[in-house]
Parts: structure tokens; C-alpha cells; sequence
């Protein structure tokens, strides 16, 4: 039992591969794992793996998810979108008593987990979602901010601004997947936000704000989005409202917050819907290399007590997508670590802080600073 300290399931895919190239070029002993064992083969090949370290499992197929789960000390999955795909893993993790991590965005899947705490408590495990772009950098800024306000914060707002950005037919694809509306399409169509303790839908980039992000960016107009930030920095900063903002948005989000009633619509039409997901299945699997170089995301929060007095952090990092495959190889490095006793459903700087993240990605580019 437990035999691979982490198993990275849907490791063929375009981020599951950039997450097992970030092990093995960190010396961790892993295996992967997915339902197609012809791609898993060719994976393992191409990173020098043994053949030991291949599992076939299927996410449609609670036996063979739990197998593969009794065999890993860390289950890290990159399966979306994960409101479907998710529970079954998590159901599997639990009952083998391994540690389960992913790297959604999908607010209601998160809030869906949090509330299996107390379950994840008894088996004495870690449920661990956003372990990307969403939420670490985001949550770990705000809580640089709260820390140096120096009491616990009524409010907290996040902000990120990427430059030159560019997404994987995977995240296309979450945005039509029939029958299951993930982060992405429900931010097509709906925002939300964490307002005096409550969870408040609104229309898509209701809220509007000036964020002062670092030289050489500068003070930019954000647009309201409901990233992971909204679910994660509530709980690890003690804020009763939390709002995240993405700022000077691409011309195609824009324009998607104007036309989300026409969006709406198209995707509940099934031809329209195929459609969509014909011409998604048609992209490049994802950014280049060479794309992902000229990339640069940057982070700012701010931190605002009952009383007003305000505290403020900002982070910058490299492209998402290498941001995403670092910070999850790191969160199942430290869970898969010997000591490691963190349990329950918990953001990823409540299970191994926001300072130990920021320490262990320096390497990849990220630097940050309070103001």
C-alpha cells in the first residue's frame, strides 16, 4: 500500500505533462496515471519512468480509482473539468486514506469539497483543490497582505493581470463540455463574489477596481470574476468579504462579460454546443514553449480592516502554466513529505503556508514583496 509517494492522475494530458516534467526534474519518485495506457506508455517512456510506474484507472470506474488510490501516499489530479470528474477521486482518496490534490478553478466544486472536512478529518488525509494558478499565487499574496495588516481583514480584494496569455484546448474545452458547466463556462455566464460572510451570485464583472500592481504594469482597471481566490482566501485569511478581479481583461473576455445571456444561450443549444466543441477539439493542444516564454502574470492584493486601514502584497511569475505545474508538483512534494500531518479540506496555504509556497517557487520566477 501507498507504493508511490504521488500519483499524478490525467498525466497525458497538456498540464499533466508539464507537471510530470517538474518531478522528474526534481528528483521525485512518481507514477502516472489515466485511462488510456497507450498514451501513459509513451509517457513513460519519454520521462525514463520504470514500468512499474503506470496505472491504468478510469474516472468513470470507482474500482480502478480505488486501486490506483491505495497505491499512492498523494493522489494529484489534473482531471477536468472537475465538478464531474472530481468527487470520484476524492471518494477514492478518502477511502484509501491517501492524500488527495488538484488544480481546479471551479468554485462550486471547491465550496463541494470544503464541505467534506470533517469526513477528510476522520480518514486523516488532506483534500487540497487550486493547487495552480488557481489559487496559490492569488491566496498567498492576500495572505501577505493580511499578515501585515496585523489583524484579521473585513475585506480582501485579489487582482491578476497576464501578459501575452494563452490556453490549452483542455481549458477551451471545459468551457462546452455538454452536460457539466465547469469554472470556465459558469464564468461565461455568471460571476460571484464572498459578501458579509454570504455567497452572492451577480452578473459578470459587476465590480470594477483599480489595482495597484507593481512597476511596470502600474495601477490597472480589473473586471469582477469568480476565480478560486473567492473560495480560498475566506478561509485562510478569516475575510468576510472577498472579491477577485481579473484585470485589463482580452478582448474576448470582454467582450464574453457583454454577450454572457448570448453565451448562455449557445450553450444550452446542443448543436451549437458540438459545434463549439469541434472547433475546440481542432486547436493546438497548447501554448508553445516559446509562447509560455513570453508570458508574465502579476498578482496584487489588498487587505482592508473594519476600521479601514489597508495592507497590500503583489506577486509576479512567469507564464500560468509552468506557475500551475510548479506549484502543484511543490504542494504534493510537501504532502507526500514524511511529517506531514495536515487533515481535512483545506486551501493550499492553509495546508503548507503561504511562505513555504512562495520559497519553494522561487526558483520558477515568482517574486513578491508588501507594501
Amino acid at each position: 500500500m501507498h507504493e508511490h509517494p504521488i500519483v499524478v492522475y490525467g498525466a497525458t494530458g497538456y498540464t499533466g505533462r508539464l507537471i510530470c516534467t517538474e518531478l522528474e526534474r526534481s528528483g521525485t519518485r512518481f507514477a502516472i496515471a489515466g485511462r488510456d495506457r497507450d498514451k501513459l506508455e509513451r509517457l513513460r517512456q519519454q520521462l525514463g519512468l520504470d514500468e512499474q510506474a503506470v496505472i491504468t484507472a478510469d474516472a468513470g470506474d470507482a474500482t480502478s480509482l480505488q486501486r490506483m488510490a491505495e497505491q499512492a501516499r498523494v493522489v494529484l489530479s489534473c482531471a477536468g473539468p472537475f465538478t464531474r470528474w472530481g468527487p470520484p477521486l476524492q471518494d477514492a482518496a478518502l477511502v484509501a486514506g491517501t492524500h488527495f490534490i488538484d488544480i481546479t478553478a471551479e468554485y462550486p466544486y471547491m465550496l463541494a469539497t470544503h464541505r467534506r472536512h470533517e469526513e477528510a478529518v476522520r480518514r486523516g488525509v488532506v483534500l487540497v483543490n487550486a493547487a495552480g494558478f488557481d489559487a496559490v499565487p492569488g491566496e498567498a499574496t492576500a495572505v501577505l497582505a493580511s499578515e501585515a495588516l496585523g489583524e484579521p481583514p473585513e475585506a480582501v480584494r485579489t487582482a491578476r493581470a497576464v501578459e501575452n496569455a494563452g490556453f490549452s484546448r483542455g481549458t477551451m474545452h471545459s468551457m462546452v463540455v455538454p452536460g457539466c458547466p465547469s469554472h470556465l463556462s459558469q464564468s461565461l455566464m455568471q460571476g460571484a463574489s464572498y459578501r458579509a460572510g454570504q455567497w452572492v451570485e451577480e452578473p459578470l464583472g459587476q465590480s470594477t477596481w483599480k489595482a495597484s500592481f507593481p512597476p511596470p504594469l502600474g495601477p490597472r482597471m480589473g473586471m469582477s470574476v469568480p476565480w478560486g481566490d473567492i473560495v480560498a482566501v475566506p478561509r485562510s485569511t478569516g475575510a468576510r468579504t472577498v472579491q477577485a478581479f481579473v484585470a485589463d481583461p482580452p478582448l474576448s473576455l470582454r467582450l464574453s462579460f457583454r454577450l454572457a445571456r448570448v453565451l448562455r444561450w449557445a450553450l444550452s443549444v446542443g448543436w451549437l454546443r458540438s459545434l463549439l466543441e469541434r472547433g475546440v477539439s481542432r486547436l493546438p493542444e497548447g501554448p508553445s514553449a516559446a509562447q509560455r516564454a513570453r508570458t508574465r502574470c502579476t498578482f496584487f492584493a489588498e487587505a482592508r480592516s473594519a476600521a479601514g486601514r489597508a495592507r497590500t502584497a503583489w506577486l509576479t511569475a512567469r507564464d500560468p502554466y509552468e506557475l500551475t505545474a510548479a506549484a502543484a508538483a511543490l504542494c504534493a512534494r510537501l504532502a507526500a513529505a514524511e511529517g506531514f500531518t495536515q487533515c481535512g479540506a483545506l486551501t493550499p496555504c492553509q495546508a503548507f503556508g503561504a511562505r513555504a509556497l512562495l520559497d519553494g517557487l522561487a526558483d520558477h520566477g515568482v517574486q513578491w514583496g508588501v507594501d
